[in-house]
This record gives structure tokens, C-alpha cells and sequence, in this order.
């Protein structure tokens, strides 16, 4: 196998091993030339290997006895050898050297470390002296990766190459209390070669042993030394399974072009669809990178994939191409340390190859090619950049109802110094939309009072259509910029009340032309939802705004309590073209306690919250002891003059049933608890303001202690017949996982519809892990039907053995 980018270090202890036995030589070289203790300032790189040692470092023998035989010209250490080199270490019952025969023999419990963190050991080595050629009895290495090689026999041969006969190499520790036992799993071979010089360690006769029970037989294989950190050669296979593709292997070739640049070239046969080839060029620069990816496949079998496909709002039972494939990039730069410019970019025949396929990078359901700029300085923020989102689903809209977005330009600047003795803010805004396709009906609905059970009275005869209809994907060009300052301060008073004036000013140039063209579906065609927009124009919005603050504190000997009413009151004018011009990125509306006190309560810029309005509430926060911590927000907004912008006719149809839409908010509340022994529990619910009727809540809990960690998540959302939602949501998800040892975890989560009183997601899996091994298996299903993708179930193994082989294998049990 071959290692792509940083290698797993197998058996790293041959070279250095021989290093250290060099010291053991320089020592006894020393010795017999000074008669003991010897400074060695001397090269040693003439013997045949470079030692990793400094020059002036000092070399330390200690032995019981020390002795020197004229007549035989050997040089004998003995009882507890011991040599320090520099960050070298050997030690041995006994070493002798030969003048005459240029040989160095060390027997007895040999272990050597070296500065790597290497550890060799041996019961006996024959080497000559300048290490060329020599022989090594039961030998075994150790590197700090955890990794391990042994041998009965090692043999070096022109400097260079060893063979380690009868080798076994793993990274798996040794049971403690069983140490004769089998890991639990290494490959044994006939002979190990090690040659350094081509930097290549490979394996002759080698059979995998799982538990000490043999697997798998392989005549010859190879890996990199531990030198190299990238070289050509195969990686690890990988296999895949789905319904659709039938089961595939894939075996990836890692090129090695250049220390700054590589190529992986992959080739994945389907039993069902045919050979798929990829290929991936990756360089790097000393301020980024960038890649270069392309696969294709001709289909065998494309009548697989007859699900719904999707052409704008028109569903045809139809199949993808024949002929499918995708070419994508990325690439990230720093320009400086404040400057960032990069790339992420997809092309592909369908809308989602390489999702089905599974492209490495590119298969995320929901994403979105881009190139971008971004800025960062002390006190401001810059993001340049232009999209096109890409949703990588069978049954949704087809590719030309995504909007580019040609560009985007936010600007964020604070002032350093007060203005007026407050903080000056300044934000700017540019964008530039263009769909190629409407989908007008997305939520066409029935008049209020004339639906069941979700379809309108009458059957697909239609006869209660409301003039109301949601456009929130319109076809054509839209472009807005926007300007706007913001300036606030705190005043506090002697009786500890805070008070927040600020003021805000907005300007906005806009031109639209944009239309829809009506009710379209299949064979059905009304005029019913066109509309058409053709403007160029300005509108502005200025914002006087006054916050009151009053914290009051109350502490105890164990607890403290933060009790801190707050009220606000917001001037403006009604904002004009209030909902009639295009919006893209305000489209969604959450009133809770997380937005109660903000100015404008629509997320994004294309909607303007105008008129007069009031947010009053009270936060309180507390602490209990040790680890117990409570906070909670209540409140509720008043529109006081002017036209409610949530009650306003606008194309999204945003601000609907969000309890903001009466001139008397619905209430909203949340709190947070946190106790000490692994419990956190949050709750935030909006409750109808004429009868506190539950409008929406959100449940969520937590619990970790030992080995088991669990949480809960609720939804409940009231039905909203103006979104074609004319049914109460309730949704639960629960997860949890238990250590059940120190190597194995168990896992799962299961999500109920409570109101469709169906499962819509299940997953549960058991994990294993140790030093050397590892294997998850978990199964997966999903059945949401307010999602876009696909139901689908999935059966998930990841198998790895460290440093040798990963495999992952995904198998498909059917999509509806």
C-alpha cells in the first residue's frame, strides 16, 4: 500500500538500528584508541550511515569490567554495558570488538533507542565495523507510532538493504496479561526486505492473521519505507453498495509528481452500472492550493434510477442520462494576512451525479459553487463573492429554479474612536440575483375554512384557490444595495438604570424584472400566481430607538439572583414597497425570545421591518450553589403606529401566523437550566396572546454522566394553512450512546412524526476501537415527509487497521 500525504510509519526501526549500533562500534573504536572514557569529535558519516548526533556531543561506557587483549586485538565490555552517544542509548550484558576482523558482536538483552523514540532489541548482532554487512538474532522493534516489526533473523547487506527473515509486523499492543497471546491481528511473512536505498520495505509470502487465525495469503506485496512521506503506489481499496449501483470496488493510484503536487487516478466498478473513473490533481503553494477533480461513467443500467425527476414545477417519470459525469475544483489563497481569495466550483451533467456516486468533496446534498474575497481587519469585515446553489436531490426543482448570484458584497466596519461618545457602525450590502426559472405554486393553498385533511374542497376540481400565493422563486434579474449606519451608547444613572439611545439610517437602490408565470403542474394551466415586477427605484428607513435597562441583583450566602426588566421603543416610518419588491433572503421568520429585543426581526435585507413598535420583557439569571445555573427571557412586542410589516400582503408571504402579525404580539418565553451532574435542559414556546393557546414550542435536553449520554429535541408547531401546512407539527428526536467497555460504543437515535403517527428517521450502530483496530457498523433510515431528499435506508461499515488498510462499505436497502 501506499500512503497519499502523510504516511503510517511501519517497522521505522531497521536504519536507526543500525545507528545505534555504529555508537556501540564508535564507542569501542574510542576506547581502544584513549584506554576509556572518550570525547568523540570525530565524523562518523564514512562508516556507511549518517548518525543523528552534534558534533562535540560527549560518548559515555559504563560496564562492570572493561578490558583489552593485545595478543587478539579485541576490546571486551562486560556485567550491565551501557553507552549514552548524544541522545543515543545501548545497552547489553556484553560487547566485544575485533581490530582484526573489523567485527562487532553485542549479545545479551541488546536494546537500543535512539532519538526518534525508536526502540530495538535483539538477543545477539555480528556487525562489521563500517556496518556494510552483518547479522541480528531475534529481533524486535518498537516505534513511538505504536507500531511493531519482528524477526528471527536480520541480515544487512551493502550498507543498505536488511532482510528480516520469518518478519512479523503489526500496531497492535501485546495483551499484558497474556503477552504469548496473538494481537489481534499482524501480518507475518516469509521475509521482510528493507532497502533503503530505494526506500522500499517489502513483504515476501505474507499471510494475514486475524486473532492468530490466517485470513488471507499475499505472494509478495510492498509499502514505503518509513523515510518517505509520499510515494506512487496504490492506496487502500474501498467498497460501496446501493440499490441503484449494485456493489462496487474502488481502487485509487496515488501519484507522487512532485513534493509540491500530486495526482490520484480511481477506478470503481458497479455490478450494475459499469466502470466509474476519476482522477484528482492536487498543488500546493507556499500561500494555498488548489484541486482538480473529473469522473464520468456510461451507465449500464440508467433505467435504475426512475424516480421522479424534476423540471421546474413539472414532475415527469423520467430517467438521467446515459452518459453522466462532473468536473469540479477548489482552491483557497492567502493574498496577505488580512486577504483570503479562493474557489469552489462544480459542473455536472445532471443534478445530482455526484451525489449517487459519492465524489469525494462534491457530494453534499445542499451546496453551492462559489468564488469569493474576504477581508478581515481589526475593525471591519469584507466578503466579495458570487454562488450558485446546487441542490444534489432526485425529487426537487430542477437546476434552473436555483439562483446565481452575481455578486454578493457584504462590508462591516466599526469605528475605532466614539462618535458622540457612542459606537458608530457602518454595514453595506450589494446583490445580484438571476433565476432562469419560476416555481409560482410552491405553496399555492386553499382560502382559509376550505381544506381537510390538507386538500382543498372539491377534490382536483380546485374551486377554492386563494388570491394569495407565496413567490419566493421568481425568474429573472434582481439587484439591491444597501447602506446603512448604525450609532448607539450607554448612559447609566446614579440609581443604576441603563439606557441605550441609538439611531439608525438605511438607503436602498434597487431594479427589478422579475415575473412568474402562473399555476403550472403537469397538464394543468392557470394564470392563477403570475405576477410580473419592471422597477428601478430607492427607499430608505431611519430609526430612532431608546433602550431601558434596570439589572437588580440579590445574593445570598449560596446563591445570586439577576432579576432585569427591559423595554424598548423603536420610531420609524412605514417602510416603502413594503413586501412588493423580490426577497431572497428573508424568507424565513422564527419569533422567540432570541430575536424579542432586535430592531429589525427579518433575516435579511431584502424585507424592512417599519412602523412603530415596543419590546418589553424581563431576564432573569441565577446561580445556585455550585454548577447550577438558570436563565431565562419572557416578553412580548407591540406595534404601536404605522402599517405592521408581518401583517403586510408581501410575494414570500413572511410574517404570517409568526405572532407577530396583530398589533398585540403573541407571548414568547425561554429558559435554560444547567446542573452539575451532566443535565441541561431548554425550553423557548410562543403562546397565543388573546388565549395563550401553544403556537410553538422547542424541548431540548441533555444528559452526559460516565459512560452514557443521551439528549431529547421537541418540536411542535401549530398549523399554518396560509403555508399549505393545515395540520399541527409535532416532531421528537432521541439519541443516546453508553461506553459498554473501553474499546466499544453503542449508539442510536429514532425521530417520530406525532402527529402522522409514523417513524421518519432511525439509526443505531456499535462501534469497536483500540490502538491498532477499528470497525463501526450503523444502520440508517429516514422517512420525512417534509424533507426534500429522498427516503431512504442504508447500511454503513468503516473497517480500518491502522497503518496497513481502510475500507468502507455503504450499502443501499432501498429508496421510495
Amino acid at each position: 500500500m501506499t500512503a497519499r500525504g502523510s504516511s503510517r510509519r511501519t517497522g521505522t526501526g531497521g536504519q536507526s538500528f543500525v545507528k545505534g549500533v555504529l555508537l556501540a562500534g564508535a564507542a569501542l573504536c574510542a576506547i581502544t584508541a584513549h584506554g576509556g572514557l572518550a570525547h568523540a569529535q570525530e565524523s562518523l558519516g564514512g562508516l556507511g550511515v549518517n548518525v543523528n548526533v552534534n558534533e562535540g556531543d560527549q560518548l559515555f561506557l559504563e560496564a562492570d569490567t572493561v578490558s583489552y587483549d593485545s595478543d587478539t586485538a579485541t576490546v571486551t565490555a562486560s556485567g550491565g554495558v551501557q553507552i549514552d552517544y548524544g541522545q543515543y542509548k545501548l545497552v547489553a550484558r556484553r560487547i566485544v570488538y575485533d581490530q582484526n576482523l573489523k567485527r562487532l558482536v553485542a549479545a545479551g538483552d541488546v536494546e537500543l533507542v535512539e532519538p526518534g523514540g525508536n526502540r530495538i532489541y535483539a538477543d545477539a548482532l555480528d556487525v562489521t565495523d563500517d556496518f556494510a554487512d552483518g547479522f541480528i538474532k531475534a529481533l524486535r522493534i518498537e516505534t513511538p507510532d505504536n507500531t511493531r516489526l519482528a524477526a528471527a533473523e536480520a541480515v544487512r547487506e551493502s550498507s543498505s538493504v536488511t532482510t528480516f527473515e520469518r518478519g512479523v509486523y503489526t500496531a497492535c499492543e501485546a495483551c499484558r496479561e497474556n503477552p504469548d497471546r496473538p494481537p489481534l491481528w499482524q501480518v507475518k511473512a516469509r521475509r521482510i526486505v528493507w532497502d533503503q536505498q530505494e526506500q522500499v520495505i517489502r513483504y515476501y509470502g505474507a499471510r494475514f492473521e486475524l486473532f492468530g487465525a490466517p485470513l488471507a495469503y499475499l505472494p509478495y506485496f510492498a509499502t514505503p519505507d518509513p523515510t518517505v512521506k509520499r510515494r506512487s503506489g496504490f492506496l487502500a481499496p474501498s467498497f460501496v453498495q446501493s440499490d441503484k449501483t449494485g456493489f462496487g470496488v474502488r481502487v485509487p493510484y496515488f501519484l507522487a509528481l512532485s513534493d509540491s503536487y500530486d495526482a490520484t487516478v480511481a477506478g470503481t466498478y458497479y455490478s450494475k452500472q459499469g466502470f466509474l473513473g476519476e482522477v484528482e490533481y492536487r498543488q500546493a503553494f507556499e500561500n494555498g492550493y488548489f484541486t482538480l477533480q473529473a469522473a464520468g461513467i456510461s451507465q449500464n443500467k440508467p433505467e435504475e434510477f426512475d424516480d421522479f425527476w424534476s423540471d421546474g414545477i413539472n414532475f415527469r417519470e423520467d430517467i438521467p442520462p446515459e452518459n453522466r459525469g462532473m468536473i469540479g475544483t477548489t482552491g483557497r489563497f492567502a493574498i496577505n494576512e488580512q486577504w483570503t481569495f479562493g474557489w469552489d466550483a462544480l459542473l455536472q451533467t445532471d443534478p445530482n451525479f455526484s451525489e449517487v456516486y459519492s465524489i469525494d468533496n462534491f457530494n453534499e446534498v445542499y451546496r453551492s459553487s462559489e468564488i469569493y474575497l474576504t477581508g478581515l481587519g481589526t475593525q471591519s469585515f469584507f466578503d466579495l463573492r458570487a454562488q450558485k446553489f446546487e441542490v444534489q436531490t432526485q425529487n426537487t426543482f430542477n437546476e434552473e429554479v436555483q439562483p446565481y448570484v452575481l455578486p454578493s458584497l457584504d462590508y462591516e466596519y466599526i469605528a475605532e474612536n466614539p462618535i458622540y461618545g457612542g459606537q458608530l457602525q457602518l454595514n453595506a450590502n450589494i446583490t445580484n440575483i438571476r433565476r432562469d426559472d419560476s416555481f409560482p405554486a410552491s405553496l399555492l393553498v386553499c382560502r382559509p375554512g376550505f381544506y381537510t385533511e390538507g386538500v382543498c374542497d372539491g377534490s382536483m376540481g380546485f374551486p377554492y384557490w386563494t388570491d394569495t400565493f407565496r413567490r419566493n422563486a421568481l425568474e429573472g434579474d434582481y439587484s439591491r444595495g444597501t447602506v446603512e449606519a448604525n450609532w448607539k451608547r450607554d448612559f447609566i444613572t446614579d440609581a443604576g438604570l441603563v439606557l441605550t439611545p441609538s439611531a439608525n439610517v438605511r438607503g436602498d437602490v434597487y431594479r427589478a424584472d422579475m415575473r412568474s408565470d402562473g399555476f403550472d403542474y403537469g397538464t394543468l394551466y392557470s394564470d392563477l400566481g403570475a405576477f410580473s415586477i419592471d422597477e428601478t427605484g430607492v427607499r430608505g428607513m431611519a430609526t430612532a430607538a431608546i433602550e431601558a435597562r434596570y439589572p437588580y441583583l440579590i445574593e445570598t450566602e449560596r446563591t445570586s439572583h439577576l432579576i432585569e426588566p427591559i423595554a424598548q421603543l423603536l420610531v420609524r416610518p412605514d417602510a416603502s414597497k413594503a413586501g412588493m419588491l423580490p426577497n431572497e433572503d428573508a424568507q424565513t421568520l422564527v419569533f422567540n425570545t432570541a430575536n424579542l429585543f432586535s430592531h429589525d426581526k427579518f433575516s435579511g435585507y431584502d424585507r424592512i421591518e417599519g412602523g412603530t413598535r415596543a419590546n418589553v420583557g424581563v431576564q432573569y439569571s441565577g446561580v445556585f450553589g455550585t454548577g447550577y445555573f438558570v436563565n431565562a427571557v419572557a416578553g412580548q412586542s407591540f406595534h404601536l403606529a404605522g402599517e405592521n410589516p408581518y401583517a403586510q400582503d408581501n410575494l414570500a408571504l413572511v410574517g404570517y401566523d409568526s405572532g407577530l402579525e396583530t398589533d398585540r404580539s403573541d407571548y414568547v418565553a425561554g429558559v435554560a437550566l444547567t446542573v452539575p451532574f451532566g443535565i441541561t435542559l431548554g425550553a423557548q414556546g410562543r403562546f397565543d396572546e388573546s388565549d395563550l393557546e401553544l403556537r410553538r414550542t422547542d424541548l431540548s435536553s441533555s444528559f452526559s454522566y460516565g459512560k452514557v449520554n443521551a439528549s431529547v429535541v421537541y418540536s411542535q408547531i401549530a398549523a399554518q394553512p396560509i403555508y399549505g401546512l393545515p395540520q399541527d407539527r409535532q416532531q421528537i428526536t432521541t439519541s443516546a450512546g453508553v461506553q459498554l467497555t473501553d474499546s466499544i460504543r453503542a449508539f442510536g437515535s429514532i425521530g417520530y412524526d406525532i402527529e402522522n403517527e409514523s417513524v421518519i428517521s432511525r439509526s443505531f450502530g456499535v462501534g469497536y476501537a483500540d490502538e491498532c483496530f477499528s470497525l463501526i457498523a450503523q444502520y440508517q433510515s429516514t422517512d420525512d415527509r417534509y424533507q426534500l431528499t429522498s427516503s431512504e435506508s442504508r447500511l454503513m461499515v468503516t473497517l480500518s487497521l491502522r497503518t496497513l488498510v481502510e475500507a468502507d462499505f455503504n450499502y443501499g436497502l432501498g429508496e421510495d
